[in-house]
């Protein structure tokens, strides 16, 4: 039979959560291509790919901050929440009646 379990090496957990915010952070497209579309707007198209470039833009800003802020930080609260709960349940476990052997020792007479 499956067993639900969750293993977790906290220390490696942390790690991977501040990789993904600093890469995150360090992926920015340089707006080199948005300095330069004036040439473009005197077509119809040349504006339509202007609107597009800018939408681009503000998405990938939108995602670069989701990425690089709200995930980890949404990772770490996670993390925290599993060991508080880990803790909880380690703090309610009585040793010394878990592990009381049960003695069949007959009784002599």
């Amino acid at each position: 039979m499956a067993e639900n379990k969750v293993l977790m090496d906290t220390n490696v957990f942390t790690e991977i959560t501040t990789g993904i915010k600093g890469n995150a952070s360090n992926c920015v497209f340089s707006d080199e291509l948005l300095r330069k579309t004036d040439i473009w707007e005197d077509t119809a198209t040349g504006r339509k790919m202007n609107e597009l470039l800018k939408s681009f833009y503000k998405m990938s800003d939108a995602y670069r901050l989701e990425a690089a802020e709200s995930l980890p930080r949404a990772l770490l609260t996670l993390r925290d929440s599993m060991v508080g709960v880990d803790k909880n349940l380690s703090e309610s476990i009585d040793v010394e009646k878990a592990i009381e052997p049960k003695r069949n020792i007959p009784e002599v007479i």
